[in-house]
């Protein structure tokens, strides 16, 4: 069963609605074919109770693991040190802790979800399978009252009777898209849900990068926190691209890279080098970039001050930074998106909040980081215009100007290419709303541009936990909604003055 399905479905509703009287047997003929012949829904609720049972006893065992490493850190560690990055034993007893809860906590639903979703496809089933063979009937005796191949035959046309087929075939359309709808529903809220825990499970992230098993679980876990949605310094996308980028690098490099990961005061500070390799900078950049934070490597909210506006895919409700407001300028598009590059960007994210002199009372300041944020926004606006719009003094970038700087700005420390997506309907938004969703769970921030009847704005869309996605307003705040608002057109949240209608996104799709 597909989207496509269920929009087929729904048109030879329509045709079945309207297929009535003397003129209609042909009609309604042709609509009950058509709604039978549209495919059931696959799926075995046995097969997906089997996998609840096999998710259950996985947990089960990931229960006991967690005893025992929880069992080791009441006790204690020695002090020692292990993995390729020498990271200290008593980090990888709490990186061990951290992740096998975050385990423990994705695995603690999943079980019941399956089975719920193998609940409503036995229940849908059977009504779907009666349903077609009702059209199927319907279409058979209205059939019947053709001639000629598509005229009524007043000879066998009987007013009472079609009216009985229509209302029956009405009835039997109706359960089809009802079920349709609700397993389709379903099955989009367990992917949802899937999805949402597999950005959890980050130590197979790290897999393929020149590293021990125990310092990809102290890197990956570094900054999480199992009893909140916080998911840490790094993004799923993020670490795959740092395996990527040390597994490629020279003996030289690799060795150069290693050395500053060891001498990290922190899993935090180790991430956030990992981090700068995975924009894509080169060792010489990273070490540079090391030696501005190393006084304040074992210091995570210092880090998390100076090395991003927000957290991405986190929660539960985080306020982007002081300061990162567009202010009075019409710098929207410009404003997201370079948010949405320092979120992405730790050694850009320096740069503005700190000139690249931290702790230098002239530049780490609040009011010298308005002037190079206000500096730098403006910088990006007045390059990605044309010069029509310029001569004009026309404010505003457009949605083509938009997909070029989210390529410039953040694409290219992300490998991912941003395209343009229209959207102009619920069925749009809502078959949209997955891809949106996978995007920001690895950590791509998705640009919207919303509008209403007196203007438009772009937002940036930055995380998603559960049935609600997180958003950037660079009006200087984030906030939650939930994913029925997007799809039903208003993420405006409550604000009169907020465009909240989705008319586009800039989807990113992974390129390198």
């Amino acid at each position: 069963m597909t989207d496509d399905d269920l929009r087929r479905l729904r048109h030879e509703q329509g045709n079945i609605r309207d297929a009535y009287g003397l003129w209609g047997t042909d009609d309604l003929t042709a609509g009950c074919r058509a709604g039978a012949a549209v495919a059931g829904f696959g799926g075995d609720p046995g097969t997906l109770d089997d996998i609840a049972a096999n998710l259950a006893e996985v947990r089960r065992i990931a229960g006991r693991a967690a005893d025992i490493v929880a069992g080791l850190r009441d006790r204690g560690v020695a002090v020692g040190w292990a993995g390729d990055t020498q990271v200290e034993a008593a980090e990888a007893v709490e990186a061990l802790h951290s992740g096998i809860h975050g385990l423990l906590d994705t695995l603690g639903s999943v079980p019941g979800r399956v089975r719920a979703y193998a609940m409503v496809i036995e229940r849908w089933r059977t009504a779907d399978l009666a349903a077609a063979d009702a059209l199927l009937d319907v279409a058979a005796n209205a059939a019947r009252m053709t001639t000629l191949g598509h005229l009524p035959d007043p000879s066998t046309y009987d007013a009472e009777r079609m009216s009985a087929l229509h209302q029956r075939a009405v009835r039997a359309i109706d359960d089809r898209v009802a079920g349709h709808r609700a397993v389709t529903e379903a099955g989009r809220d367990l992917a949802s849900h899937l999805r949402d825990q597999a950005a959890q499970a980050r130590g197979r992230r790290l897999a393929g990068a020149p590293l021990s098993a125990l310092d990809a679980v102290v890197l990956t876990e570094a900054g999480s926190d199992w009893r909140s949605a916080d998911l840490g310094v790094l993004t799923p996308a993020q670490a795959e691209r740092a395996a990527a980028a040390l597994t490629g690098l020279g003996d030289a490099d690799r060795r150069a890279m290693l050395v500053l990961l060891r001498a990290a005061a922190s899993p935090e500070q180790r991430a956030y080098l990992m981090k700068a390799l995975a924009a894509g900078y080169p060792v010489g950049e990273v070490a540079a970039f090391d030696s501005l934070i190393a006084a304040h490597g074992d210091d995570g909210p210092w880090l998390a001050a100076r090395l991003g506006p927000f957290d991405l895919d986190s929660g539960p409700a985080p306020a982007a930074g002081p300061g990162w407001s567009q202010g009075q300028l019409p710098t929207c598009v410009a404003a997201s998106t370079v948010a949405a590059r320092a979120a992405v960007d730790p050694i850009y994210a320096l740069r503005l909040t700190t000139g690249g002199r931290p702790d230098d009372p002239a530049h780490d300041n609040p009011a010298a980081f308005r002037e190079r944020w206000r500096a730098e926004q403006l910088q990006v606006y007045d390059d990605g215009r044309d010069l029509l719009q310029k001569i004009r003094g026309s404010d505003g970038m457009t949605s083509g100007q938009s997909t070029a700087i989210a390529n410039e700005q953040i694409g290219a420390h992300t490998g991912a290419t941003y395209r343009n997506v229209p959207v102009d309907s619920m069925d749009g938004r809502s078959d949209l709303l997955p891809r949106i969703e996978a995007a920001v769970d690895d950590g791509f921030p998705v640009p919207v541009t919303t509008r209403n009847e007196e203007a438009a704005h772009q937002m940036m869309i930055i995380g998603h936990q559960g049935d609600e996605l997180q958003i950037y307003n660079p009006w200087g705040y984030t906030f939650w909604v939930s994913a029925d608002a997007f799809t039903e057109g208003d993420i405006g949240h409550g604000d009169a003055g907020l465009p909240g209608m989705p008319v586009s996104v800039r989807l990113p799709e992974r390129t390198g």
